[in-house]
């Protein structure tokens, strides 16, 4: 994902810039959650990834991993949780996180094609819509109720685990 993992950092942080409250302070603890979700998966399931960023011209893996963990998940963060329709009824709300999943599908299916991630032991775009459509709920959710969304977290996981056969001797 590498110059495509640049390309997308600059458009997260043009749009924070755009987009962000600029009282970014109040989303920091979600925005660290996100990061730090994406950061466990690829330090726990470095040695059986189900999806792997590539480097894609960069020489390292490490650079677009360490992109997506420190500006795409948190500065993502920030721009949904900034523009959030808090007052709206269910149905703006729902098309909202929609765009959202919309986006992230779009831009991952973009991904894929040009090489900068690969789908590996049975996971696939759809699996990804599925797991970005939870993401952004829990997201959401931890912005008013931290503890009940690292509580919700805790069985997607343990689910997908098990779906994928992500057993502790296959983590690093």
């Amino acid at each position: 994902m590498g110059m495509i993992a640049i390309v997308l950092s600059i458009s997260w942080t043009i749009a924070a810039i755009k987009y962000g409250d600029r009282d970014w302070r109040k989303y920091y603890p979600s925005m660290l959650f996100s990061a730090l979700g994406n950061a466990l998966y690829e330090i726990l399931c470095y040695k059986f990834q189900l999806w792997q960023m590539e480097p894609n011209g960069l020489g390292f893996t490490i650079i677009p991993m360490l992109l997506l963990i420190l500006v795409g998940m948190p500065l993502s963060t920030w721009v949904f949780l900034s523009k959030y329709p808090y007052n709206s009824g269910i149905y703006n709300k729902g098309i909202y996180v929609l765009i959202f999943i919309l986006l992230f599908i779009a831009l991952e299916f973009i991904s894929v094609k040009l090489g900068a991630i690969t789908y590996h032991h049975g996971w696939n775009l759809g699996w990804s819509l599925s797991f970005v459509t939870v993401m952004f709920m829990v997201i959401r959710l931890h912005y008013t109720k931290p503890i009940l969304a690292l509580i919700i977290s805790l069985p997607f996981t343990l689910i997908l685990c098990m779906i994928f056969e992500v057993t502790l001797d296959k983590m690093k």
